[in-house]
């Protein structure tokens, strides 16, 4: 009677097991492909974005996957990732992918357009729909990064008429020599700054490289520089090894005889004084509610339109605030404060 029992307790378990794994093996997959490292704060703060749509108890298998091309930015490693990536997506099968920044896109996921059994959808892409092949592919959609100069212009003017200044204003755009601080510089160049005053932009492949932008900005009477991104900044023109971020600021700070804006909020996580940047909060949400109508068969990607940034984050260092003697609206602080992004 006893065996009777346990068979029956095993059979049942093992009927349990069977189901579950069935019903794993049936739910709809989702990869989240993102471009850099965990620890990068862009893609730290995108991931947040995408969990808060995202259920812990989602009805679809979930995998991350994280290319870091941020800290190898070397061609024949990205070659690499993402032939690695596409490999695990003919593998794995996955039904959609959030795909994030410029890097997925390039060295993966552009290798299926058109796909009908792979839907697809970027987020944090600075480049053009264009320039991957997207334009027009019934199997893609997404959020489109882009730079909110326009809070940025509004910003400049504001301290200036602060300032009791009735001169134009002079500003340079500096940063690094990597893909998306290039495509960030053409939409800058693009972007309609009258009445500011706009010199030519600067571009450090090495740190002596970026010392000189600085000295250059203060040299021509520039009353701020710009920056985007500073991460691909070479220690010098015969070691390859990459300064850390931090360290780029700390010198800049301390040197530079010109105020440094940033267009990322990371800016004054690493040191910096102020930041008008794109929200990645925005791109994680907005990308993980379009996978989820997806997933869920409420929409197919050509259904949804491609969408752009609406969002924009206040980052303050007050230290440096104060340094500058820079006078901002209290909803400046406030908003920074809201998105722990005030430090002292």
């Amino acid at each position: 009677m006893r065996r009777l029992r346990f068979a029956i307790i095993f059979i049942f378990l093992a009927a349990l097991a069977a189901t579950v794994v069935m019903f794993n093996a049936t739910k709809p997959r989702l990869l989240i492909l993102q471009s850099y490292d965990k620890t990068y704060p862009w893609t730290r703060d995108v991931d947040v974005g995408i969990r808060r749509v995202l259920k812990e108890d989602s009805d679809y298998s979930v995998r991350w996957f994280y290319m870091d091309t941020k800290r190898h930015p070397w061609s024949d490693y990205k070659v690499n990732i993402g032939k690695t990536v596409r490999k695990l997506i003919d593998n794995w099968q996955p039904d959609v992918v959030i795909a994030v920044d410029d890097d997925a896109q390039k060295y993966a996921m552009k290798y299926f357009v058109n796909r009908p059994d792979l839907k697809i959808v970027f987020s944090g892409m600075n480049g053009t729909l264009e320039q991957y092949g997207y334009q027009g592919a019934p199997n893609i959609t997404g959020i489109l990064e882009r730079k909110p100069f326009d809070a940025l212009k509004e910003t400049l003017l504001l301290v200036a008429s602060a300032r009791g200044s009735t001169r134009p204003v002079r500003i340079m755009f500096l940063g690094d020599t990597s893909d998306s601080v290039r495509s960030d510089e053409k939409d800058f160049r693009k972007f309609d700054w009258a009445p500011v005053e706009v010199l030519n932009s600067r571009f450090a492949k090495t740190f002596d490289d970026w010392k000189q932008g600085v000295e250059f900005a203060a040299a021509n009477h520039v009353d701020y520089i710009i920056t985007a991104n500073y991460r691909r900044i070479q220690r010098s023109a015969g070691d390859k090894t990459l300064m850390s971020p931090t360290a780029v600021l700390k010198w800049t700070e301390a040197h530079s005889q010109v105020p440094v804006v940033g267009t990322n909020a990371f800016f004054v996580e690493d040191g910096g004084m102020l930041a008008i940047g794109t929200s990645p909060y925005e791109q994680g949400e907005v990308a993980m509610s379009m996978a989820d109508r997806i997933l869920r068969g409420l929409a197919k990607p050509a259904d949804i339109p491609v969408q752009s940034t609406h969002q924009f984050v206040v980052a303050m260092r007050e230290s440096g605030i104060r340094k500058w003697k820079i006078r901002l609206p209290a909803v400046y602080e406030s908003a920074a404060r809201s998105s722990a992004n005030f430090f002292p």
